[in-house]
């Protein structure tokens, strides 16, 4: 969702407990003139932020019509889901009627960590740099399978995106795994540009329109890499941006409208460069261009919540079918996202 316009860099990266907070929660208005089982949809069903080396939860609460409600974690390793179990699941919203709904998270992200993972890029120079990366050989092969291969989404065997991989084939640095990456990155500044839309475009539409937002570019890019054997995979997740920020954007002919305070949603690379292992890239969050897609990433300079690990499937589609899904039964969804730096609320108050 997001560019790199009109947002501070937080550098406290020296945290190893930096607790971040996430409300999500909206109503949903029935317009039509029929009434529509809760249990066929997904109200009650809300992401919930991986269990990772460094973050973890340490709080959650959930509300059905503003009174706290009891709740269920389900999934594990690359995504998990918040199920609301509620009576309320059972019944129907009928014409006219409203229902409330939210979930907060308290997360604490290791920042120091995260920073350290990237030091000889904050440190050395690209030539210094492209002496210690690692050569083809030192990916390991275990890391092909699920992370290289071509999906409904990813699909480097469609005839455009063949096109663009026969050019970088012929333009760029293949030596090393990083190399190859800077040099697409190159590429990716100059012929791409931000342009937001719900529900996602795939690769191949980013390249015909050249432009596309956080989750657009970023498919494409993992397209590219697991062409070349780099291993990839897209993550999503939240990240806080400012106390000040504020968002508001409809889509699905005014039937979806969505709010970002604090932060908002936001999607980015994860590949892997020897010797330094699963590194970020994030093409539209980050300042500057070239080897600052990874030193500046969201991921690493902001407080940031990961939320789902994609490797396989075709999520856009997905997307496209729940926002068809709102309009065709008349659904007016109003969700919120607000995040919260305890961080900036502790030394300021």
């Amino acid at each position: 969702m997001f560019n790199n316009y009109g947002f501070s860099i937080n550098r406290r990266l020296d945290l190893e407990n930096y607790v971040v907070g996430v409300k999500i929660y909206g109503n949903v208005t029935n317009l039509g003139r029929k009434s529509i089982h809760l249990n066929e949809t997904d109200l009650f069903v809300f992401d919930y932020p991986l269990d990772l080396s460094d973050q973890r939860v340490v709080g959650v609460k959930a509300y059905v019509e503003n009174s706290t409600s009891s709740y269920r974690i389900i999934g594990s390793g690359d995504t998990a889901s918040l199920i609301i179990e509620t009576p309320l699941a059972n019944s129907t919203l009928k014409p006219d009627d409203t229902i409330f709904v939210g979930v907060e998270y308290n997360v604490s992200i290791n920042r120091k960590d995260r920073a350290l993972t990237i030091a000889d890029f904050n440190t050395y120079n690209t030539s210094t740099l492209m002496e210690k990366a690692g050569t083809w050989d030192d990916i390991p092969q275990e890391l092909f399978m699920n992370n290289t291969e071509p999906t409904e989404l990813w699909n480097y065997t469609n005839p455009l995106i063949q096109l663009l991989l026969k050019y970088l084939s012929q333009t760029i640095n293949k030596d090393k795994p990083l190399s190859l990456v800077l040099d697409v990155l190159g590429w990716f500044d100059k012929n791409i540009v931000y342009s937001t839309r719900i529900p996602p475009r795939h690769p191949w539409e980013v390249l015909v329109e050249g432009a596309g937002d956080c989750d657009d570019q970023s498919n494409l890019l993992i397209t590219v890499l697991r062409a070349f054997k780099i291993p990839s995979y897209l993550e999503i997740g939240f990240i806080y941006i400012s106390k000040n920020y504020y968002y508001k954007g409809t889509e699905a002919n005014g039937y979806f409208i969505y709010v970002f305070k604090g932060g908002g949603g936001h999607g980015w690379v994860a590949t892997y460069i020897p010797p330094w292992g699963w590194l970020r890239i994030d093409l539209t969050a980050s300042l500057g261009k070239g080897l600052d897609h990874i030193r500046n990433a969201a991921f690493y300079i902001l407080p940031t919540i990961v939320i789902e690990r994609i490797r396989k499937g075709d999520y856009a589609v997905q997307s496209a079918k729940s926002t068809q899904e709102i309009e065709e039964k008349h659904l007016l969804t109003y969700v919120v996202l607000e995040m919260i730096d305890y961080e900036f609320v502790n030394n300021n108050s």
